[in-house]
């Protein structure tokens, strides 16, 4: 089996448990560090048993033989080292967001398939609740799908270093948070049409961390309201102000429901009209006729982001979660933001081909009784 060597341009925290989870594979290392300040790759690549160091991913790219870099890079420093990968045949993990402009973004996906090479853009959704969360989504279990929400929203990140400082981060609770639930939905319901939006900042005088006073001009209050092709509306929200963490997913159907992280249970689906097999009966939210369907999670492996990316490697196929579905994400977070500013929908203007594709009949609640 042959070696995939790898290239880590970034040296912050996020870095690290790409680092941690190449040491659990064999074969797979990481062979250069990159950030740009030296002393900083120097230090990563000390920690982890890297054997060289760069402060320029240019020379790192061209000195080294690589087969992929992983690029933790500050939001707004992520489009530079990725178009210049991409441009050299290189693989490419990228860290959430994509870029901070939807250009870059769609500069990525196209110079990556122009390029043949193998692009896997955050966020990673495919743990073993969202996967199995995946096989409820019928009409089946909850019938036509009428609409859904999702949320992740927090008091703020605890770090000021360059979060609240939107001419380093281009971007708040958008590009930071709101890109989770709006992947996981998503992933889950596939493409969406249009957006409508609300975003402010909230919060600008905040106190971080152990009491630090920051003054911040990004957004950290935001609400969109998602639309699809039949109808349904998707409410996503993120709001980097609450007293505690909010994470969940919720699918709503005409005769069931579907929950992900939610009231502390990983999946959780009311079903009152088909038990679900292999399942522990529940209340949720005080709902009766509600399901945990252990069995069904424990069948789907933990994978974790770089073992995913190298098998992709190793294999030639895209990652499932592919580079259109994050453009069309990215596209809602972008058109977020245009709305916002406008007073207008944004109409999406990307689409993909779903990794679990849904019968359209499930959106259809128009043609008959229901």
């Amino acid at each position: 089996m042959k070696t995939i060597n790898l290239g880590m341009i970034g040296s912050g925290h996020v870095s690290n448990r790409y680092f941690e989870q190449a040491a659990m594979l064999e074969g797979v290392r990481f062979v250069a560090t990159c950030s740009k300040r030296l002393d900083n790759a120097e230090k990563k690549a000390a920690t982890y048993g890297v054997p060289r160091w760069y402060d320029d991913y240019r020379v790192m790219m061209d000195e080294e033989v690589l087969d992929a870099v992983v690029v933790t890079t500050p939001h707004s420093v992520h489009a530079e080292p990725v178009l210049a990968a991409l441009e050299r045949g290189l693989n490419v993990l990228n860290e959430k967001p994509m870029a901070t402009t939807f250009e870059d973004c769609k500069r990525m996906v196209s110079l990556a398939e122009e390029k043949g090479v193998i692009f896997m853009s955050l966020p990673f959704d495919l743990n073993p609740a969202f996967l199995a969360a995946s096989e409820f989504v019928t009409e089946h279990y909850i019938g036509k799908i009428t609409g859904a929400e999702a949320q992740l929203s927090l008091p703020g990140p605890w770090r000021d270093n360059w979060y609240y400082d939107k001419s380093i981060a281009h971007g708040g609770a958008v590009i930071d948070c709101l890109v989770y639930p709006i992947s996981r939905l998503i992933g889950l319901l596939g493409p969406a049409v249009s957006v409508v939006a609300e975003v402010n900042t909230l919060i600008p005088n905040r106190i971080v961390g152990e009491g630090k006073k920051v003054n911040s001009d990004v957004d950290d209050n935001v609400t969109i309201i998602v639309q699809f092709a039949g109808g349904q509306h998707a409410v996503i929200r993120s709001l980097w102000g609450l007293s505690h963490k909010q994470n969940h997913t919720i699918i709503y159907g005409r005769s069931g429901t579907v929950a992900l992280n939610d009231s502390g249970f990983p999946l959780v689906v009311h079903s009152p009209e088909q038990a679900l097999p292999n399942a522990e009966q529940v209340s949720w939210r005080g709902i009766e006729n509600c399901y945990v369907p252990y069995g069904k999670i424990a069948s789907y492996p933990k994978e974790e982001i770089i073992a995913h990316f190298v098998h992709c490697l190793r294999s030639g196929e895209q990652p499932i979660q592919s580079g259109k579905q994050q453009l069309h994400v990215h596209e809602i977070m972008f058109g977020a933001y245009r709305s916002a500013e406008s007073g207008q929908r944004y109409q999406l203007t990307t689409s993909f081909t779903p990794w679990d594709k849904l019968n359209p009949d499930i959106f259809d609640t128009r043609s008959s009784y229901i």
